[in-house]
């Protein structure tokens, strides 16, 4: 107790969770190697999500049954197309971001089926490279400026705008 002169005896156990390599921060001084040997006892590591397609497709599952269900909406489905989407996306937020996605898509669709057109852009641009590298940067260049139109349903005013937000300067030698 806090203010107490009298010593108990306590059985504890710490877990510690991180997404840094705490060796290597060891190595350049920029964590306690003392304290690394104390508490790295037994050392579990979970690959990010990114890496298991599986959990991916649980989680977004879960989510859709959560957030419909809290909605009072039927739950929500979503085609092969957009689990594909989904499955092959680097979410780099991890399971927040996959389930800030999955929230948004319940709160935003007005049916109960999601498409790939339904997901955000971001996601549904990034999945598109899975094409190889047998292209030309014209004909990659060409393919994604067509399927941004077909997104927007044709829309060249909406295209030119996501176009324009996903465009990046390129580096000069």
């Amino acid at each position: 107790m806090v203010g107490s002169a009298r010593l108990r005896k306590v059985d504890v156990r710490v877990l510690a969770s991180t997404n840094k390599d705490l060796l290597t921060l060891v190595k350049k001084g920029l964590f306690r190697e003392d304290l690394f040997f104390r508490i790295n006892v037994i050392a579990i590591e979970v690959p990010p999500l990114r890496e298991r397609g599986d959990d991916i497709l649980l989680l977004t599952h879960h989510f859709a049954e959560r957030f419909s269900r809290e909605s009072g909406k039927p739950t929500l489905r979503l085609s092969d197309e957009a689990l594909q989407v989904l499955r092959n996306y680097r979410w780099p937020g991890n399971v927040r971001e996959i389930e800030n996605v999955i929230q948004r898509l319940v709160v935003m669709t007005e049916g109960d089926l999601i498409d790939v057109p339904d997901l955000p852009s971001l996601m549904r641009f990034s999945a598109l490279g899975g094409l190889g590298f047998t292209r030309t940067l014209a004909e990659v260049e060409a393919e994604y400026i067509r399927n941004v139109l077909a997104s927007v349903e044709g829309n060249k005013t909406r295209a030119a705008e996501i176009l324009a937000s996903t465009a990046r300067p390129c580096a000069k030698n």
